[in-house]
């Protein structure tokens, strides 16, 4: 009996503002049954989202819909279909998957409610088994029917082939360019090797990679080719060898030998076509001379001799490919160019074609890509290309983007000719901002078999035998329609050449002609030597986290591979030669990661890439800094994804992957420092409990009415994310519609500088995630510059976290643009940073839709805080268990190490309480606290109640508003320490409350000398008026340096001190921030307010005394400001002061005084110091006789005072009169003098 599953939950995928989600009815291994519930409050509500199914076989099941309650609404959504599709199928992690597009949209003007799905599941036999770490982590989140689709996983069979099927001996490669047949002389190969032994030559060999020459990336990631498993590395040739028969390599034996270059002519199911390697232009060959001489390399062999048959032909099918990148229009993607056509201008491109046959026609191919003087918003320019020969119209192409467009033609018989051929390319648009780039031309034509140089050609005819004749003599003809296993056909010569052939039905035969004397010679062999091809190979090879990087990169990388348990380093080079022939292409990082996953004793779930990227595989623009390669997508939507390294059946990640896009060792070791120390000595402070939201405003850039609703979403979707975050998380929100605009004289013309001010204190003061929702670019937040990168402003240079470094999340344009050969993006600088600004980043390697950017976040959120718990996975476990094969997915990429925690707390305490329950103002309340922790410290902070906000601004003339959830005020902020396993810290409620019905939040974080730790939240305090106060007077505040040094007006202070600000009052600092109550610093020579309230915390244990601290601008010589504070009570106070700043390396005396001067009877010497040192005094008479001596004593930074009483160093009082003294100062490098007078009357 099947067993069958019901579940009763819903998720929401647009929580708050949206009532859209599903419900799954009923799983079973027969039946998965999920209903779709629509309330629709905005047009993101009505966009497709996607599921993805786990399936039990490979085979996508049948869905029946039920549609029901259709109605209208006034949103604009484009047309989709509604119900549900397949849009993906694809195994991943041993699990047949399916992902559902769902789109609740009926048309443009109505949507369904209610959608019912049924979806019936092949029968297959289930048995849950192989489950493991993958599974839960990676699996589990994303595939809706888990409980049931986990029977249906089927581990893959472990490959335990541990020894290389290649022999050993000296292994020497070499580079070719193009498809040819190529020639190695051996006087080469003896010069090469060294050595005047006997080498038999016979046993020489010849191999490539399996992709025999070309490139294999763009099959598997563009055109998303199935491919079973992972192949064999390499693949032997065969060759020939003039001389080998003596058993003797003479310098004038040679061999010789077809193969393929990177880019040239493939035949794909009797179609040939042009197979252009957009990732290398030089093919790598390995020649071996194995040790053991008795061996036999494979030999080309002679094909049969063909009776006469009824056909003969002088001619034959052949190909000319005319193709040169020189430039890549959108500097992304794959689309390549030669050169730009101007509106009217025209290019003459000449191809030159040997022996074409007059009287046959021939056909053609020719590609532009769609390219605009100036950027335009939808990238739409109509462009207009028409191709002529001799004035003779081909073909006209007609496109308005900036994609490829290409176009087929015929040529008449006759008007090709020998030699050079002229097609002329003119751009006839209209448009002046027309300027496409001409991509490629490719002709086919029959050619007279006239033999000058080496050529190939193509049977015309099929199922029949044929004799060819060749107009040439002493030539040599060879099948190579099996390239990888080449015929040499016999030739019979009379006046001229002939072969005889037999071609079979529907096949194409394709034959190359050449001479020993015109064969290209290979002149340039490295010595390789001894090589091992299964040191990645190796079953025995044991990792959970995999890093890759060049060789160079792995003394930098040392102290990480350390510091992360089970963690092995691969070299690019290593992963080139195992998986592809020693050839840069970039599918043999995913080779290796899956043979690695599905062969190596322990399977690695992690995998980070330790370099950057570009666009440029190839270097053709002389300026690229490929250092470990990412895949770039498409040719028109361009992106750079580095999912399809880890998505070995598809495009959803099998592993979870992050890049530092690290380029120079110092850059490495930078990143592996910052990761060591911040994991090591990761802090228990509070910020790891604050997650903040920053969503840009509704007021620009938008440019169209209907826009104003992409303007709010960006508040909006931050308001849906806050709904996700559990309680014991304390919310900043930053939302750019709260703060002042400022006019800052650019042409777009507004800043928020408060805005990028306020942020730049929550990143110093710490938070553990930072999320961003809004416009930006790859440098930039928000058209108001929240933050910014560019020569001018640098606002990574204003992060000071101090080791409090948090996770960033940027749902916006670009920021994560890190395949950019000309600009570095935001993202890629901020991990970049030594020890400070992030210690992860996720953002988007390009433009994201709001629709596609929130249902992805929803998607993340969901799975850090599942169960209203916080994950324990790592952060790049995180990110990939929420990728189910969708565009958004893959524009999402981790910066930072994917084997890394989240910053955030774990054990989550569920069961604490306040007492009392229902608080009024200034009394005091008790957290109480269960936990398995004994002795500890703590923090807590108590929050006032949300209340909802409207703010007004103007879209474009017209006033807005938009409503938000403002967060509470902080009503208390302390520390305390616990005991016994008794945890009942106290805290105090302050007069200025917001009155607000609903619950007041408190939150707890508690932490042990052995680094345990566990937060948690109590959300239903309800707090009420209190009566009147006694207290009447305001708080007192003084000054001090870090180190406790009392400081007075007049006093010195280092340059970068930090100073504390003590405030105290038995009633409690009030710290809400409550208009006309805040707690302000104004510093008096910048003329500039600071609030101090969430910088104020409350001494450990105490409800009356805390302090804020304060760091003075360094640029002044002195500093000048006052501070306001108000008591619980709403009592003020405020108090000034004035300070001198002197530099931190220089010891100095100063403010030397005598009090009283003249004195009867006692006075004092008070002096101050700038640095710790010794002090001594003597005095003198005028005549210079020393009659009191102070003994040298030590004295602290800061002020100091000895006091005389009128006696000399004999205990006798000396008579009146006037007298020197000279306080000597000094530390161990410097001694400074001060002399003064002083007079004595009795």
């Amino acid at each position: 009996m099947r067993q069958i599953s019901i579940i009763l939950f819903f998720i929401a995928f647009q929580i708050l503002y949206s009532q859209s989600g599903y419900e799954i009815i009923s799983s079973s291994e027969d039946e998965l049954v999920i209903k779709i519930i629509t309330e629709p409050l905005s047009e993101d509500d009505l966009r497709p989202f996607n599921l993805l199914i786990g399936l039990p076989t490979p085979n996508l099941p049948t869905i029946e819909i039920e549609r029901s309650a259709e109605k209208s609404h006034s949103f604009q959504v484009n047309k989709t279909s509604p119900g549900a599709v397949w849009i993906h199928n694809q195994k991943v992690n041993d699990l047949f998957t399916g992902t559902l597009q769902i789109s609740p949209a009926a048309n443009p003007k109505t949507y369904f409610t209610d959608i019912l799905l049924r979806i019936a599941f092949e029968s297959t036999i289930s048995q849950e088994k192989g489950i493991d770490e993958i599974h839960q982590s990676l699996l589990a989140p994303k595939v809706v029917n888990w409980n049931i689709a986990k029977k249906w996983i089927r581990p893959t069979t472990k490959n335990r082939i541990e020894k290389s099927n290649l022999p050993d001996g000296m292994w020497i490669n070499f580079k070719i360019k193009n498809d040819n047949v190529y020639r190695i002389d051996g006087k080469l190969i003896n010069s090469t090797i060294g050595t005047t032994s006997n080498l038999d030559p016979r046993s020489i060999m010849i191999f490539t990679g399996s992709a025999y020459g070309r490139d294999k990336t763009y099959d598997l990631s563009q055109r998303l080719v199935s491919e079973s498993k992972v192949p064999s590395n390499m693949v032997e040739i065969p060759i020939t060898i003039y001389g080998e028969s003596d058993g003797n390599l003479s310098d004038s034996d040679f061999l010789f030998f077809y193969a393929k270059g990177p880019s040239g002519y493939d035949v794909n199911l009797n179609k040939v076509e042009w197979h252009q390697n957009l990732y290398f232009n030089e093919s790598l060959y390995w020649l071996l001379i194995p040790h053991d001489s008795s061996l036999r390399g494979k030999r080309v062999k002679t094909g049969n001799i063909v009776n006469d048959g009824p056909l003969e032909a002088n001619f034959g099918l052949t190909y000319y490919h005319y193709e040169i990148d020189n430039i890549n229009p959108q500097e992304s993607g794959l689309a390549w160019g030669d050169q730009s056509i101007k509106p009217s201008a025209s290019i003459v491109q000449s191809i030159d074609l040997s022996h074409p046959l007059l009287s046959a026609k021939a056909a053609g191919v020719f590609g532009m890509i769609g390219n605009e003087t100036s950027e335009t918003r939808y990238k739409n320019t109509d462009h207009n290309i028409s191709l002529q020969i001799n004035n003779i119209n081909l073909s006209k192409l007609n496109w308005s983007n900036i994609g490829l467009k290409s176009g087929s033609f015929d040529i008449e018989a006759g008007l090709l000719r020998h030699g050079l051929n002229g097609f002329k390319l003119t751009n006839e648009s209209e448009n002046p901002n027309s300027e496409p780039f001409f991509d490629f031309l490719d002709i086919a034509y029959q050619r007279k078999l006239i033999y000058e140089s080496p050529f190939e050609f193509f049977s015309s005819i099929q199922s029949t035998d044929i004799t060819y004749k060749i107009d040439g003599k002493n030539i040599i003809a060879w099948n190579i329609s099996n390239a990888i296993n080449p015929e040499n056909r016999p030739i019979i010569t009379l006046d001229n050449s002939y072969f005889r052939v037999s071609i079979p039905q529907d096949t194409l035969q394709r034959f190359y002609i050449f001479s020993t004397e015109d064969i290209i010679k290979v002149d340039d062999l490295i010595m390789i030597g001894e090589k091992k091809w299964n040191v990645l190979r190796s079953v025995n090879n044991n990792a959970k986290h995999i890093i890759i990087g060049p060789e160079s990169f792995r003394t930098a990388s040392n102290s990480l591979i350390n510091h992360r348990p089970n963690t092995f380093y691969s070299s690019l080079e290593n992963i080139y030669d195992e998986f592809s022939g020693g050839n840069k292409d970039p599918i043999a990082i995913r080779y290796f990661l899956n043979w690695a996953q599905n062969n190596w004793n322990s399977s690695p779930s992690t995998v980070l890439f330790m370099g950057d990227a570009d666009y440029d595989y190839r270097n053709i623009s002389g300026f690229s800094k490929m250092v470990i390669p990412t895949i770039q997508i498409g040719t028109l939507n361009t992106h750079a994804t580095d999912d399809r390294l880890v998505a070995f059946n598809g495009t959803i990640p099998e592993m979870a992957s992050g890049r530092f896009p690290a380029r120079t060792e110092d850059e490495v070791k930078n990143f592996s420092n910052k990761i060591i120390e911040f994991e090591n000595k990761i802090n228990s402070e509070s910020w790891r409990q604050k997650i903040t939201l920053v969503a840009d405003d509704p007021s620009r850039p938008e440019k169209e009415s209907f826009e104003l609703a992409i303007g709010k979403s960006h508040t909006f979707n931050s308001e849906k994310l806050s709904k996700l975050i559990p309680d014991f998380m304390e919310i900043k929100k930053l939302y750019l519609v709260d703060f002042k605009e400022v006019n800052d004289g650019t042409p777009l013309g507004v800043t928020k500088p408060l805005a990028t001010q306020e942020l730049l204190d929550i990143v110093n003061s710490g938070t553990s995630i930072i999320n961003y929702i809004g416009h930006g670019n790859s440098t930039q937040w928000a058209q108001e510059k929240l933050l910014i990168l560019n020569e001018q402003r640098n606002d990574i240079e204003l992060m000071n976290t101090k080791m409090k470094l948090p996770l960033w999340i940027a749902g916006t344009c670009n920021w994560g643009h890190f395949d950019n050969i000309n600009e570095e993006s935001f993202a890629e600088e901020l991990i970049r940073t030594p020890l400070d600004a992030a210690s992860a980043v996720i953002s988007t390697s390009r433009g994201i839709s709001v629709t596609s950017n929130i249902q992805f976040l929803n998607r993340l959120f969901n799975e850090i805080f599942k169960n209203n718990n916080i994950t324990s996975k790592t952060i790049g476990s995180v990110l990939q268990s929420v990728k189910t094969g969708g565009s958004d997915g893959e524009l999402f990429h981790l910066f930072g190490d994917p084997a890394m925690m989240i910053p955030l707390p774990g054990n989550i305490i569920s069961d604490a309480y306040v007492n009392p329950d229902t608080i009024s103002t200034l009394e005091i309340g008790t957290l109480n606290i269960s936990s398995d922790l004994r002795n500890g410290s703590g923090s807590l902070a108590l929050q006032d109640a949300q209340k909802e906000v409207s703010v007004n601004f103007f879209y474009g003339s017209k006033q807005e508003s938009i409503s938000f959830q403002r967060s509470g005020a902080n009503l208390f902020k302390g520390s305390f320490t616990f005991s016994d396993g008794i945890i009942q810290p106290k805290f105090r409620v302050p007069k200025d409350i917001s009155y607000s019905k609903d619950f007041a939040n408190i939150r707890f974080h508690i932490f042990d000398p052995n680094g345990q730790e566990a937060i948690g939240a109590v959300s239903n305090i309800l707090l009420t008026p209190g009566g009147p106060s006694s207290d009447v007077e305001g708080p007192i505040i003084t000054f001090e340096t870090k180190s406790g040094r009392l400081l007075r007006s007049g006093d010195h202070i280092n340059r970068d001190s930090e100073l504390k600000i003590r405030i105290s009052d038995p009633s409690g600092i009030n710290i809400t921030g409550e208009k006309g109550h805040e707690l302000i610093l104004y510093d008096e020579l910048l003329d500039k307010e600071l609030f101090l309230n969430d910088k104020f915390i409350y001494d450990i244990n105490s409800l009356t005394m805390g302090s804020s601290s304060y760091n003075p601008e360094p640029d002044f010589d002195e500093i000048s400001f006052s501070v306001q504070a108000w008591d619980n009570a709403n009592n003020p106070s405020e108090v000034q002061i004035n300070l001198t700043i002197v530099g931190l390396d220089k010891f100095e005396l100063k403010n030397v005084l005598n009090y009283p001067n003249p004195f009867y009877e006692n006075t004092q010497f008070s002096f101050e110091l700038t640095q710790d040192g010794e002090v001594k005094i003597d005095v003198y008479t005028l005549g210079g006789l020393k009659v009191k001596s102070f003994p040298s004593s030590f004295f602290s930074q800061g002020f100091g005072i000895i006091d005389w009483d009128g006696r000399d160093d004999f205990g006798h009082l000396l008579s009146n009169g006037v007298y020197l003294y000279q306080v000597k100062a000094q530390n161990s490098i410097t001694k400074i003098n001060h002399i003064g007078r002083l007079a004595i009357i009795r």
